[in-house]
């Protein structure tokens, strides 16, 4: 197994004693920031919206607010030398429309809060990156999806662009996780809930586009690497590996065990019609309901791309590294397993059933 990034830069001496802030705390990515910091002997200050229950541990200290209230990020930063934004609405369809300025809000209050002298490290999202059609893009690539009709696409990217100028000024490091993916995702998470959708046997075909999958525990020391060592005013990508969802519904059967009884490759993708179709579906009901939707418009717009990033330039300055794609869904596999259904029911083990032949811990995606 490679190396993880926790055995390759430990960097202890760095955070004993140290304040961190992290807003967003109790959320997938934040909470396993949080873990990290502790582990290295940092002190921490979380402030997060309700939401599930934090570890409780002796050098954590945990609040719940809105980021974008002045007088709660003031009294959670103080006395703090890293800054960890992490907070920020996640999702697409009529929803999530709304609430889609938080990103830029909770950047702005942050600034204005922010100690002098510290550094802040934002959370920022492949998505601001961009996607195409396969194309493997970098930091310095030119930002193909301006035009892209989808809400968290324009705010990660804009706020992302406020801290960047704000960064002439002041010390910020952005950086851009791919899709998260792993275990203790007690929210579940919206890629939590597509895994565990899968392993239902809710999900028949894939969409045809592609995303960078990477592991929730190797981009939460990331941002501790970013923090250490990463240059002011700088973006860096962390991800795993780039796969088409064809190649990501082969690895989360494997890691399940599961197998289809027909077309076992999981191709051919969803056709765009389709998936255009669903997407419309789900806005209906939602608006029928008046609950979110797992699929959307927006959710089409954006799966019909190939999210495909690449992590060079954070593993030449921070050190950064991604584990086997096989390891995480494995354990994300036996995380939510343990907590819920993860296995096909009724007609529905018609396609999708046990591989007696198959181990959990099975061969990586082939990408």
């Amino acid at each position: 197994m490679t190396a993880s990034v926790e055995t390759l830069h430990p960097a202890e001496p760095f955070w004993t004693g140290r304040r961190a802030c992290v807003f967003g705390g109790n959320g997938f990515l934040g909470r396993h920031i949080v873990a990290a910091l502790l582990a290295r002997g940092a002190r921490v200050c979380t402030l997060s919206l309700p939401g599930p229950p934090d570890d409780s541990h002796p050098e954590l200290e945990t609040r719940i607010g809105d980021v974008t209230d002045p007088a709660a990020v003031r009294d959670a930063v103080t006395g703090a030398s890293v800054v960890f934004l992490a907070a920020g609405p996640v999702g697409g369809g009529r929803h999530a429309a709304g609430v889609m300025n938080a990103h830029t809000a909770a950047l702005g209050c942050v600034l204005g809060e922010l100690p002098v002298g510290a550094r802040l490290v934002l959370t920022s999202s492949v998505v601001a990156v961009g996607a195409g059609h396969g194309a493997v893009l970098t930091e310095d690539s030119a930002f193909p999806n301006s035009n892209l009709k989808v809400g968290y696409v324009r705010a990660k990217r804009a706020a992302e662009e406020q801290a960047l100028a704000a960064a002439r000024r002041r010390d910020i490091v952005v950086v851009n996780p791919g899709y998260l993916f792993g275990p203790n995702d007690p929210g579940p998470s919206v890629m939590g809930r597509l895994c565990v959708r899968f392993w239902r046997g809710n999900l028949l075909l894939p969409p045809p586009g592609g995303i960078n999958v990477v592991d929730v525990r190797d981009v939460a020391v990331g941002h501790l690497l970013a923090a250490e060592q990463g240059a002011a005013g700088r973006r860096y990508t962390l991800g795993g590996a780039n796969v088409t969802f064809a190649e990501l519904f082969a690895g989360l059967a494997r890691a399940a065990g599961l197998r289809r009884s027909v077309l076992s490759d999981f191709r051919p993708a969803l056709p765009g019609p389709a998936l255009w179709l669903l997407g419309a579906l789900g806005e209906v009901g939602a608006r029928v309901t008046g609950k979110p939707s797992d699929v959307s418009l927006e959710l089409a717009r954006l799966f019909r791309l190939k999210w495909f990033a690449s992590s060079a330039r954070a593993e030449a300055e921070l050190g950064f590294r991604a584990r086997p794609l096989a390891d995480t869904l494995a354990d994300a596999f036996a995380w939510h397993a343990g907590r819920t259904r993860v296995a096909p029911r009724g007609l529905n083990r018609l396609w999708l059933r046990t591989d007696r032949s198959a181990v959990s811990r099975g061969p990586g995606v082939a990408v």
